[in-house]
Parts: structure tokens; sequence; C-alpha cells
């Protein structure tokens, strides 16, 4: 990715095609301290790679899968 601003692919964080995606909440108050989280939202949704490398976070889980099919993904429930 050449572009600082341009939008990042699965192919850009070395995924392929079909490859599974773990979505799973994260607790904001489990989050590091530099990320910036919006007032009044306690839990996030985390997209992880199957190495378990996270890659996103949303505010809902819904999107959160829609987001790794949109991207040709597999996303499965992390518990």
């Amino acid at each position: 990715m050449t572009d600082e601003n341009a939008i990042p692919t699965p192919e850009d964080f070395g995924l392929t095609k079909g490859t599974i995606a773990y979505v799973r909440a994260v607790a904001a108050s489990d989050l590091d301290a530099d990320i910036e989280t919006p007032e009044g939202v306690d839990t996030f949704y985390a997209l992880h790679d199957a190495s378990g490398r996270r890659l996103a976070l949303f505010d809902n889980r819904d999107f959160a899968f829609q987001v790794a099919k949109q991207n040709d993904l597999t996303p499965m429930s992390a518990h």
C-alpha cells in the first residue's frame, strides 16, 4: 500500500479470499489506553485473523461481520 490514506485491503494484511476471520467482543476497558473510544460505548467487536492479529474494531457486531464478508473473509464468532 503506497498511499497512506488508502483503505487497506485484505491482501495488505496477508489475507486471501475465504480466509477465516474471528469476531469477538472486547470491553472498552480492556483496550490499550492509546485507542480513542466514543463516550458511552462499553463493548467493541474486534475482527481478528486466524493467528489472532486484530485487524479492526467496531462498535456494532453485525457491522463487523458485514465488513469481513465484504472483504471476502469468512467471519466466525469467537467467545
